[in-house]
Parts: C-alpha cells; sequence; structure tokens
C-alpha cells in the first residue's frame, strides 16, 4: 500500500507536477498503513499547489509580467489513442515539424499564466533551485550509493527542463542556472555515483520533439536518447529505435496547461489549449511479464508494459501506467543482470526501454512505495541501480525525504 493516494495526471507535488497511476477500472484498498492524504486535503493542496512552488523557490521577483495564481483542475479532454502495426517501423529521429522543435524561436514575447511561463505557444517550467539544495541531493543520492556497497552499480540522471532549450537567454534568466545546478549534484557525488548527463545529450537533439508542449515531461523520443547513454555509461547494447513499431495518443493537453485552469477560465491558457501533444510509444519487443501495485490497491496485478488505452490529460499515463509504488518487469532474458529505478515522473517514458537490457527490472516511485529499498534490493540480488530525477523535484526537500524514506 502507498503512502498516498493518488488519482489524476495534473496535480503539482513536490515543487513541481507529479502523477498518479492511469486507473482504468480500479477499486480502493487498505494496507498496513492508512493513506495520508485524503479526498478532502487533495482539493486542498490542488488549490494551494500554485501558490507553493512560488513559495519555495521564491516569488517571481524578476518577472516583468504577472498573473494571478492559478488553481489546478482535473478536467480533461477526449483524445484517441491509435496505434501502428506490429510489423511497422519507427520513422527515422529527425525534425518532425517546427512546430514542435524544443529549440526556441526570435523575437517572441513571453508571458506568465500563473506560474506558468508560456513562449512560443508552449508552456515552461522556470528554476529556481540553488547550489544548497543540489548538494542536498547529492549527498541523499550519495548516502543510498553508500548503503548499496561497492558490489550495486549505482547512476544517477538528473533531467533538465524544456527552458534549457525551448527557451532563449532573456527568459531562461528568469530563473536559476540549470546546467550549473546540474553539474553541482554529479561534482558533489562523490566516488562511486556513475552519472549520465542527460542536459548535454538532449542539446544535440534540441530541434526535435523531445519535450512536450503543454507538459513539463519530456517525450519518448526525449527519454530515448538519454537510455542511449545510460547503455555506453552501464555497457550493454541497448536497443535501435528505427526498430521498434510505435503507436500514438493525439490531443494530449497535460501539467502545465492544467495547471492554468482555475473556477474563472475553466478551459485554462488558450493559448497551449489549441496546441495541443501526441504522445508517442515505442512497444518494446520480448516476453516479458509486469507486475503492477497501483495506487489504492492491497495487492499487485499482471499487466501490459503500457496502458496504451490512456487518453486526455492522463495520456503520459501510457508509460508504465503512471507513478505508482512500483511496477517488476521479468524479462526472460538471461544476462546475469537485475536493474531497479527509483524514479519521479520522468522515468516513466524512460523505464520501458531497460527492458530489452535486464532480466529483471524493478521501477518504483518513493513518492508512493512503502518499505526499504536498500534491503530488498541486496536481498533480490540487484546488480544495477538507477536514481532519476528531474531537476525540478532534485532541488526540494519534498523528494529528499522521499528519497531518504526508503532507506527506512
Amino acid at each position: 500500500m502507498s503512502r498516498r493516494s493518488s488519482y489524476g495526471y495534473g496535480s503539482y507535488r513536490s515543487r513541481s507536477y507529479g502523477y498518479g497511476s492511469y486507473r482504468h477500472g480500479t477499486g480502493g484498498g487498505g494496507g498496513r498503513k492508512k493513506v495520508i492524504i485524503t479526498v478532502i486535503s487533495v482539493c486542498i493542496v490542488l488549490a494551494a499547489a500554485a501558490v507553493g512552488v512560488c513559495a519555495y523557490f521564491g516569488v517571481f521577483e524578476k518577472n516583468t509580467v504577472q498573473t494571478p495564481q492559478t488553481e489546478v483542475s482535473e478536467k480533461s479532454k477526449a483524445s484517441s489513442v491509435s496505434s501502428s502495426s506490429a510489423s511497422e517501423k519507427s520513422e527515422e529521429n529527425s525534425v518532425e515539424s517546427s512546430v514542435n522543435s524544443s529549440a526556441p524561436s526570435k523575437d517572441l514575447k513571453g508571458t506568465f499564466d500563473g506560474n506558468v511561463f508560456v513562449y512560443d505557444k508552449q508552456g515552461y517550467e522556470i528554476f529556481y533551485g540553488t547550489d544548497d539544495s543540489a548538494k542536498k541531493y547529492a549527498s541523499t543520492v550519495a548516502g543510498i550509493k553508500k548503503s548499496l556497497g561497492n558490489d550495486i552499480r549505482v547512476y544517477n540522471i538528473v533531467a533538465p527542463t524544456h527552458g534549457l532549450y525551448g527557451l532563449p537567454d532573456k527568459y531562461r534568466e528568469l530563473g536559476n542556472d540549470e546546467k550549473a545546478n546540474i553539474n553541482m549534484i554529479y561534482s558533489s557525488l562523490g566516488k562511486g555515483v556513475i552519472t549520465v548527463d542527460a542536459a548535454k545529450t538532449l542539446e544535440g537533439h534540441r530541434d526535435e520533439y523531445i519535450y512536450f508542449k503543454t507538459d513539463h515531461n519530456w517525450t519518448a523520443l526525449g527519454a530515448y536518447y538519454v537510455y542511449e547513454k545510460f547503455c555506453e555509461a552501464a555497457g550493454i547494447d541497448g536497443l535501435d529505435i528505427k526498430d521498434l513499431s510505435s503507436g500514438e495518443i493525439k490531443n494530449f493537453s497535460g501539467s502545465l496547461l492544467i495547471s492554468t485552469k482555475t473556477d474563472k477560465n475553466p478551459d485554462g491558457n488558450k493559448v497551449l489549449a489549441s496546441n495541443t501533444d501526441t504522445v508517442k510509444y515505442y512497444n518494446i519487443p520480448g516476453d516479458y511479464t509486469c507486475t503492477l501495485l497501483e495506487n489504492g490497491k492491497n495487492s499487485p496485478q499482471d499487466v501490459p508494459l503500457l496502458a496504451t488505452f490512456a487518453e486526455g490529460s492522463n495520456a503520459y499515463s501510457a508509460f508504465i501506467w503512471g507513478n505508482n509504488p512500483y511496477m517488476d518487469i521479468k524479462t526472460g532474458k538471461k544476462t546475469g543482470r537485475k536493474l531497479c529505478i527509483i524514479k519521479d515522473s520522468y522515468g516513466c517514458a524512460f523505464a520501458p526501454y531497460t527492458v530489452n537490457d535486464f532480466d529483471e527490472v524493478y521501477v518504483i516511485d518513493p513518492t508512493y512505495y512503502d518499505g526499504n529499498i536498500v534491503d530488498f534490493i541486496k536481498k533480490n540480488k540487484y546488480t544495477d541501480v538507477l536514481i532519476l530525477s528531474s531537476i525540478m523535484t532534485a532541488n526540494t526537500q519534498v523528494r529528499l525525504d522521499e528519497l531518504k524514506s526508503v532507506l527506512k
């Protein structure tokens, strides 16, 4: 049973956006721990979420444009799911269109809608993390490595925001330097933690559709490029995305649009609402089984790796069913290696690729997971551990507390 119950896709958590699972005909449950956040408290948190983001990092003192704070709505738009045939090959990795490019345009004016920065018909987070918060995150990750010992390989990936690639310098300067913050994290980890530089990796693909326009997460394509670098660091061959069939979920309106919705403006920001995303997912071949413990449930169930029926504002939850206590994937491979991924929402789009490379992949979200993950990893003889966090969550005390909670 999870420490929290989280239904719905577009609510704030940890000064960033948090996601629960895409629940499909599921009921509630009990467990040895009571769910901390009740339905009433969720409503209160949603209403106060945007204010919490600003309060944590500081009000937008540099902003040239100010608008009222927003409340988060759970409304979503219907969308359709279209999947390619199993034999269909995905298109080569290239710029899909100038509209979907992550590169900044010139001479356009950006503006805040609540705490979301809207520029070039896309929504962005502004980063306010500090050297101090970076060092605290690094210390926590280093502590996990120390607890696991020298025989288990530990990797760390910090994912930057879309703003690093989609905003011109004058608007990135509204916040703090993401690259410097990530470098501070990596340089403070000490010996033993293997780092994968997602920021540098994605720089070479900034003209591609690597981040969503209405949602804070990276796309499956963006996640794939970082997965390639992870494979290099882990010494594995990895998948070639050109060999994978794919499917699409259209009309995705994600977390950034949702956070602009208020009682007075239930449809949210008009510019973002008119520029919806497409969630493209890739089918991972193989004979594997997936066991999911879903939020609010007592016991796990067997599910497909991808929840391709997901739609509307929940469409990102197509990737491993969104954020849940855990998903255990047994692959039938005989590599002699087992991977545990400790992740936030960015790990959802990343995790499916790794099914190709390990005998077992165990994915946990420390927001919802109950138990001592270090003891679990040692007892079940995992050889590799990946800690994957977005830069927004890595720089929050809430994230540190969540990571520390799985050590107890």
